[in-house]
């Protein structure tokens, strides 16, 4: 599930919120608009969307506040405004609201907005900014706000992990559809203990290189790295660049797969160490349960994922346990946990050796291409048993064929039918 769609009025451009949370159906403006209906659209789809704060309009919005719907009659004229019962708040306008604050909040917004405290205008957003404080429900983290991402190291990833698990034993909401508090323990619980693979810069850019061209792979204990695991990138991979990082761990005949974006240094100094601390690196954009054996390519939203498990598992990197900081070790150690384990995933250093090439200038043949490019999965049949008599149907992953040494040719999948002895074993059960 994409966590990450953000909808939009494809009329005003501006960015929607839930009449009822969860509910996708009951799409609404920030403020009622008498003069158009809302038209809801994926926000990708237009230009110059505005999502920012509710509140003071000034900074991408993090949290997302449920009230009752707020009505506010102005006496001097008699006519009523009625306004949302979602908010979507940014981090300094929040932390004024935990802290009960209205009139702190109320000065903050007017200030960027340049209305003095004696004009009708502050008078409103006053009485506004006391029903959000005093009203207010409940709130959930947003997954739809478009963070600059963060760079992101290996020896960051057993606080950027604890974090996260902080985050889901926490008070506060996440979308519905990953809000259950058992499911969120039992995750928390699980990715504790998760080994962490941090890909170098190199290796990065391969796999941005090649996942989209990645053709479909079977899913199986064999290709993934371990049986659980976090995977985190320097930076966003993907079409769209905004993967940073992907759990997995086994649930059923199957895993719980999530993606997560990363959060950068967007908002003021003061601020990011309480939000370090709160919510720490990592927002999921993408929930989703992938039984065994589901068939992915390079185009779905945790392409990236599988094409590293593919490169890894062919041999084309190595993994090295990372040296992390002293400090880190001893906050383990205080805290009665084992030593975090995590590895760096790296292609592998280049032989010195010299590829032998063909003899012939400038002549290629299919045993020495001039490139690299992804050959299909396909099922091969293993001979085993006595002499070797015996056949059995084997999986070939999707491999990416060619000289480490070579470059890239994308969108060349060469798309593998099935050895000679498959179909013939195919058309002996069929005749």
């Amino acid at each position: 599930m994409n966590l990450a769609t953000l909808m939009a009025c494809a009329t005003c451009h501006l960015a929607l919120t839930d009449g009822t949370e969860g509910d996708s159906t009951g799409y609404r403006h920030p403020v009622t608009d008498d003069r158009h209906e809302v038209v809801p659209v994926d926000a990708g789809q237009l230009r110059h969307v505005f999502n920012r704060c509710h509140t003071c309009t000034g900074a991408p919005p993090v949290w997302n506040y449920r009230t009752a719907l707020i009505q506010i009659v102005a006496l001097a004229g008699g006519t009523a405004q009625t306004y949302n019962n979602q908010w979507h708040v940014c981090y300094r306008c929040a932390q004024l609201i935990e802290a009960d604050d209205s009139d702190a909040l109320t000065a903050h917004c007017a200030a960027l907005m340049h209305w003095p405290p004696t004009s009708d205008e502050y008078t409103i957003l006053r009485t506004l900014h006391r029903g959000i404080v005093l009203g207010r429900e409940g709130r959930t983290l947003l997954t739809t706000t478009d963070w600059p991402p963060a760079r992101i190291t290996a020896e960051m990833l057993p606080k950027i992990r604890d974090r996260f698990t902080r985050l889901l034993r926490g008070p506060a909401n996440l979308p519905a559809s990953i809000n259950d508090r058992g499911e969120r323990t039992t995750l928390a619980n699980q990715l504790d203990l998760v080994p962490m693979y941090w890909i170098n810069q190199e290796f990065t850019d391969l796999v941005n290189e090649v996942t989209g061209d990645q053709p479909p792979a079977t899913v199986t204990d064999d290709i993934a790295s371990s049986p659980a695991g976090l995977i985190a990138w320097p930076e966003p991979v993907g079409s769209a660049r905004h993967l940073a990082a992907v759990s997995w761990t086994p649930h059923a005949d199957g895993w719980h797969v999530t993606g997560y974006r990363s959060v950068g240094s967007a908002l003021d100094d003061d601020l990011m160490p309480a939000l370090r601390h709160e919510i720490g690196w990592l927002v999921p954009i993408h929930a989703e349960y992938i039984a065994r054996r589901t068939k992915l390519d390079g185009r779905h939203p945790l392409g990236p994922l599988i094409t590293a498990w593919l490169l890894i598992k062919q041999q084309m990197a190595e993994t090295v346990p990372a040296k992390l900081p002293k400090g880190t070790i001893k906050a383990y150690q205080r805290s009665r946990r084992p030593a975090p384990e995590v590895r760096i995933v790296r292609i592998k250093p280049r032989s010195n050796t010299p590829l032998e090439r063909s003899s012939s200038a400038g002549l290629r043949t299919r045993a020495n291409p001039d490139h690299r490019f992804w050959v299909s999965g396909h099922e091969r049949q293993q001979p085993y048993g006595p002499g070797r008599s015996l056949r059995r149907p084997v999986d070939i992953e999707p491999f990416l064929k060619g000289d480490e040494d070579l470059p890239i040719k994308l969108s060349t999948t060469v798309r593998v039918l099935g050895s000679r002895s498959t179909d013939k074993k195919r058309n002996t059960d069929h005749g």
